[in-house]
């Protein structure tokens, strides 16, 4: 019984360690990509705006991809104790 709760203990901090992580690198990423158009085309700065809107909308879909992986494993072990 106990090793089972630092199993799932551990599940869900890795999980939700990664949420922080995923938020800041879909944004950085789609920055760093819209400076790098913006310099490219001389559009400044309008690629910058354009791919960090981007990269918030993607960091937000990996967000709840991950939220609802970890609401399923969790109902799934709900089944499984009833």
């Amino acid at each position: 019984m106990k090793s089972e709760n630092v199993k799932r203990l551990a599940f869900l901090m890795g999980h939700y360690g990664t949420i922080g992580l995923q938020m800041g690198l879909s944004v950085a990423i789609g920055l760093v990509i819209g400076l790098a158009l913006d310099r490219y085309l001389g559009t400044a700065p309008w690629m910058a705006l354009i791919f960090l809107i981007l990269g918030v909308i993607a960091g937000f879909l990996a967000l709840f991809r991950l939220l609802k992986e970890i609401q399923d494993k969790q109902d799934s072990q709900g089944e499984g104790k009833q």
